[in-house]
């Protein structure tokens, strides 16, 4: 490579380094994509129990699916039938609140680890679930969950040899071209 050309590469890639970290900087090391401010706003409405305040984060025609081993229920496919259905749980779990153990981004869609806690006669029970919210500009039109289990006592252990697990469908045939 030319020396010139070169100073030009080491520039340019020098330039683009520096904008990135001056980015950084001006949004802050708390800055959130806007998707996982409304995850949070919608679980924020789930502690309220507010159902007003979690259908003004939903699209119109917001589909709630649950998920377990290779079936998949559809729980409810507009906001009225949301509401409908929180209304319930509000009624039946009414200390029931919710946390964000992990979140990851994608594009439009946001993943979770969610903790639910609530207390039955006088115990108090968790239960940790994972969730993938799909957004549609910044309301919530899909939320799948799967199905609910013990929370890790940390959200990362490192496992040094793990157990083999067998899928549930299949082994994938190997494909030539």
């Amino acid at each position: 490579m030319k020396p010139k050309i070169w100073l030009l590469a080491v520039g340019s890639v020098f330039l683009t380094l520096a904008s990135q970290v001056g980015a950084n900087e001006t949004l802050g090391s708390d800055a959130q994509p806007k998707s996982v401010q409304v995850v949070k706003q919608f679980i924020q409405g789930f502690n309220n129990h507010s159902v007003e305040q979690l259908l003004q984060h939903t699209t119109p025609n917001v589909h709630w699916f649950n998920l377990s081993g290779t079936k998949m229920d559809i729980e409810t496919s507009t906001q009225q039938e949301l509401g409908a259905a929180m209304t319930d749980y509000f009624a039946s779990l009414t200390d029931a609140k919710a946390s964000l153990r992990q979140i990851l981004v994608s594009a439009n869609y946001v993943s979770t680890v969610e903790e639910v806690t609530w207390s039955h006669e006088g115990e108090l029970h968790s239960q940790c679930s994972l969730g993938i919210y799909q957004l549609a500009g910044d309301k919530i039109n899909a939320v799948w969950f799967y199905p609910s289990h013990v929370c890790d006592e940390t959200p990362w252990v490192e496992v040094t040899s793990p157990e083999i697990v067998q899928p549930e469908i299949g082994l994938l045939k190997e494909t030539r071209q």
